[in-house]
This record gives structure tokens, sequence and C-alpha cells, in this order.
């Protein structure tokens, strides 16, 4: 043999469906002109304090920065009892989203979230 290494091709693996959860809700939000997705999962559980999880994503590849969240992306959960006190989770996702908005504008120029290290 002349030294070459013998590479072994495999073909490309197919595309994997994955199922989703039952009851789970993923669409397009837009606020103040800007677009994001939403995917709602209600928690199935029937004891104990059930929640519901909200994650917000960037319809962007790469991400760019959502009205929630400078990175493109935000998880928020909620107890479902609050979530159910709307006409669905979608308005509860847009008065979330409108509260955020709401906290943003009310805090002083120069103002941070997170402290400084220096």
């Amino acid at each position: 043999m002349s030294g070459r290494k013998r590479v072994r091709r495999t073909p490309p693996k197919k595309a994997v469906r994955t199922r989703k959860k039952k009851g789970t809700i993923t669409y397009r939000l837009t606020v103040e002109w800007q677009e994001m997705i939403v995917e709602f999962k209600p928690d199935g559980a029937t004891t104990g304090f059930p929640m519901g999880q909200f994650t917000f994503r960037s319809p962007h590849e790469p991400p760019r920065r959502i009205p929630v969240s400078e990175t493109g992306y935000r998880t928020h959960f909620a107890p479902m009892e609050e979530i159910s006190s709307y006409k669905s989770p979608k308005d509860y996702a847009k008065a979330y989203v409108l509260s955020i908005l709401d906290q943003v504008r009310a805090r002083k120029p120069g103002s941070r979230d997170q402290l400084s290290l220096f």
C-alpha cells in the first residue's frame, strides 16, 4: 500500500422526524413589527402545581434579537391557572411580551439588569 488510509464512506443519514408532545402549539407572533417563533408546551400533570412552558425564538439563522431577548432565545414558565385566565395561550404569550417591553421602557436610562463586575 502507498500509505494512504482507506476512508469508508457512509451514506448520509435520513432526517428523523421527532414527535411533539400532545398539546404543543408552535406559531409566529409579531410584536412591534418584530417577528418571533413561540412554542407552548402545557404540563400534563394532574397533581401538584401544573406549569406551562413558553419558548420564544428568533425566526432568523443566525438568530437575531427579539423583543424579549438580545440573544434571540427566551424561555418562560407560568402556572397553568394563570395561562387559562386568558382566552388562549397565544393571548397569554402576547401579554407577557408586552409586559416585558413595558418594564424595559419604565427603566431609567443607563440602568442595567445585571450588576457590573468591575
